[in-house]
């Protein structure tokens, strides 16, 4: 009877385990669908009661070979999160009425023209709310809740919309696309009037509390390189009198060059905007700049705090403080300003949340933020703007991460040959055994103006988990020239691309394979972008690596400058000096000027309608190297821009760099 009775206690025991193991997830390594398919969250909006939050995600519609951006809404309290948008149009930019009644939105759901929706919860599908004839490019509520403003492409030139038709649709060079002008929608009489146009581009614009004005950027051309170099700040009443050009100069800086947004100080006397000192060099971090209206003049309220900024800053509801984010070191934090004192003070302390935007209330107090964290993808959170490090998860939208092992992440730090200090992080094989070398993938960032944040690793760009899942230890360094260090360190690599940069890069690899972490002898590199050029430059200087992939990269600096609107920008800030003025410099950092000397195998891709990295830059160097025997693929992708907006062809360079590595790891 007792040995009964010890064999059905030792049954139900084994039965309770296999069913707990039968109910855990089962996790394995991700797959390169899985990290392609992660959504990701783009701008989001605050409802003015602080209950509801609006946001773009993003998502892939691999059938249709798409990624689709549509509407969410989540409760702040974490109990309700859904679509407001389906199918197969571009849905963008929530924002919510004044009232908070109605969100609103920009779709191309009809004649796939942008127009202005609106989404009434609990009452239906969204549905227009009006109809611009050019469609809608970006709008905002004025604070009374009678009109909304919103920028739309110029009239056409109908003479040379004929000429076109007849077959004259020649192209100038440098010729600007069309370019936006302001307008105003009035909700009660429904009409719509211009506000502002002339011979510029409006670039961003913003309300004053009391909707009675609206302050405005413009550049003369609706052009990159233009929109950097030449800005002019605007004012204009609400109907559309007394236009006049404000006394307030800056710098344009690169992370807000596509829209500009002022924002008013709530007593309606100020506005500020993130932008470059004129005192200051043009590579330098962003400084907090306040126009003061009633003097009529301009005053940098960050005096000798330095921090880059890289989202449009928000005023406290007293008007006394002044909201940003900024990198400090590896990842984002906010940081509360006192333009007055200018005295800065970090107000979150997050170690592993990389925080891209965040969204207030109407009391400019309640905030909701986007953050990933090494363990997961971008989530909502929701708290006080004065003490963020309480708030708390209020989405899930990546149930999938429960069933991926995910390697671990650790911050790791180095002194580079001159004794500069380095910072980056380390994701280690899944499967991780003390004491063992792996091999080791380093990846380059691009820029030179970013970094590899301590936060999650996995996308197309940044595909660290999925390798780490295949049994690599993965290296994700931040070398002089990125963003979270502070001027100085932001001006390092100044007419010195592959140069300190590159040594740091280098005594990084040494340090881990030091650590008995990475094996010298199983080496690999990948880079896009900038981090493109320093793997053109890696493969023409040193032969340490088993193989190296390569993405819309750069390698002649000289025909760069030429081709590439954004590198005349770029030449400027770094190089300081055009090729034409010093050729030997241009010629001295463009890798295939050491193109005889590769003999790393090198798999390339580039993106056919390219602007920043443009097709004739891999092909360059592709002949170069292939006609000195050394192994090379270039793969060209058609009608991709610098970023790869298809998802099947993002998957095809993933997996081509995979078999690449493979072919060469043993």
């Amino acid at each position: 009877m007792e040995k009964k009775a010890k064999g059905a206690v030792l049954f139900i025991v084994q039965f309770s385990i296999a069913s707990l193991a039968i109910s855990q997830p089962q996790k394995s390594p991700m797959t390169l669908k899985q990290m392609i398919s992660l959504e990701s969250i783009g701008n989001i909006a605050l409802s003015p009661s602080g209950d509801w939050v609006a946001f773009e995600v993003t998502s892939v519609d691999w059938e249709k070979n798409a990624y689709r951006t549509h509407i969410w809404l989540a409760s702040t309290d974490g109990k309700r999160c859904f679509p407001v948008t389906h199918g197969e149009a571009a849905n963008s930019d929530p924002a919510w009425s004044p009232d908070g009644q109605v969100c609103t939105f920009i779709s191309t759901r009809i004649d796939n023209k942008p127009q202005v929706f609106v989404f009434r919860p609990g009452y239906g599908e969204s549905e227009p709310l009006f109809e611009a004839e050019r469609g809608v490019q970006e709008f905002a509520w004025a604070p009374d809740g009678e009109s909304i403003a919103f920028l739309s492409p110029e009239q056409p030139d109908e003479q040379k919309l004929g000429l076109i038709k007849k077959g004259f649709d020649e192209v100038e060079i440098d010729e600007s696309p069309p370019r936006s002008h302001l307008y105003l929608y009035d909700l009660k009489s429904r009409e719509i009037k211009t506000l502002a146009s002339g011979n510029f581009h409006v670039v961003g614009f913003s309300w004053s509390p009391d909707s009675q004005r609206i302050v405005f950027i413009t550049a003369p051309k609706n052009l990159e390189e233009i929109i950097w170099g030449t800005q002019t700040t605007r004012m204009v009443n609400a109907d559309g009198s007394s236009p006049r050009i404000l006394n307030f100069n800056y710098n344009a800086f690169p992370i807000f060059v596509k829209s500009i947004k002022p924002t008013w100080n709530p007593d309606g006397q100020s506005f500020v905007i993130a932008g470059g000192d004129l005192n200051n060099p043009e590579l330098f971090d962003p400084s907090i700049l306040i126009f003061d209206l009633k003097n009529d003049r301009s005053f940098n309220a960050s005096g000798a705090n330095d921090h880059f900024i890289y989202h449009y800053p928000q005023w406290s509801a007293d008007g006394r403080f002044v909201y940003y984010l900024a990198y400090i070191s590896q990842n984002s934090q906010f940081i509360k300003l006192d333009p007055v004192a200018q005295q800065a003070e970090q107000i979150s302390h997050f170690p592993e949340i990389d925080i891209h935007q965040f969204s207030l209330a109407a009391d400019n107090q309640s905030m909701v933020f986007s953050g990933s964290t090494p363990s997961s993808p971008q989530e909502l959170y929701f708290g006080d703007i004065n003490f963020p490090d309480r708030a708390r998860k209020i989405t899930n939208l990546h149930p999938v991460i429960e069933h991926i092992l995910i390697g671990r992440q650790e911050e790791i730090r180095w002194q580079s040959e001159d004794g500069l200090m380095i910072h980056g992080s380390v994701i280690y094989p899944i499967g991780y055994e003390n004491g063992k070398k792996y091999p080791t993938l380093l990846l380059v960032h691009g820029g030179p103006l970013g970094n590899y944040p301590n936060a999650f690793a996995a996308g197309a760009r940044c595909p660290a988990q999925y390798f780490a899942g295949r049994g690599y230890l993965v290296f994700l360094p931040n070398v002089r020239g990125s963003i979270g260090w502070g001027s100085e360190f932001l001006r390092k690599n100044i007419r010195d691309w592959g140069g300190g940069d590159y040594k740091d890069l280098m005594t990084g690899l040494d340090d881990l394979i030091k650590k008995d972490l990475a094996d010298k002898n199983r080496l690999f590199v990948w880079g896009g972008s900038y981090g493109g050029y320093m793997t053109n430059w890696i493969v023409t200087h040193t032969n340490r690596f088993r193989a190296a992939y390569s993405e819309v990269s750069i390698s002649n600096l000289t025909s760069w400058w030429s081709t590439a609107p954004v590198a005349r920008m770029s030449s400027r800030m770094w190089f300081v000096k055009t090729p034409q003025e010093d050729p030997d410099l241009y010629r001295k950092l463009s890798p295939i000027t050491y193109a005889k000397m590769m003999k790393t195998p090198l798999l390339m891709t580039q993106n056919e309608k390219d602007q920043r990295a443009p097709l004739t830059q891999a092909i360059e160097f592709y002949r170069a190297v292939e006609a000195n025997g050394a192994p090379v693929r270039l793969f060209v992708y058609p009608d991709e821009p610098h970023a790869t907006l298809k998802p099947i062809h993002a998957l095809d360079k993933l997996m081509k760099t995979e078999e690449w590595f493979k072919k060469y790891l043993n």
